[in-house]
């Protein structure tokens, strides 16, 4: 952020690609199932995240598991493109400097 000159902090929001959204009136069931089990089993604080994955992923065939990895590898590629923007902003900025 101060390499760039970057006043504030930046947020970038990466969407599921297209191909592995699942529709909502799919996904929503699914959740809301998850959600109620797992008030109903009494899950507390670190608990509740993974029954949520995992029996989502149960209710969905697999598929909400197959869309989180889509979407990791989606920012993963969206975070190396902005790394190497970022580098190239910054030894851009180092070589004006230097030649100044």
């Amino acid at each position: 952020k101060q390499a760039l000159g970057l006043p504030g902090g930046l947020l970038v929001a990466v969407p599921i690609p297209a191909e592995a959204e699942i529709p909502a009136a799919e996904i929503e069931p699914a959740i809301a199932q998850a959600v109620a089990e797992a008030a109903e089993r009494g899950l507390r604080s670190a608990e509740v995240t993974p029954f949520l994955l995992s029996r989502i992923a149960e209710l969905t065939g697999a598929r909400s598991l197959e869309a989180n990895l889509a979407l990791l590898k989606n920012n993963a590629a969206v975070a190396a493109q902005i790394a190497v923007a970022v580098s190239r902003q910054v030894a851009g900025a180092a070589e004006r400097t230097a030649v100044v």
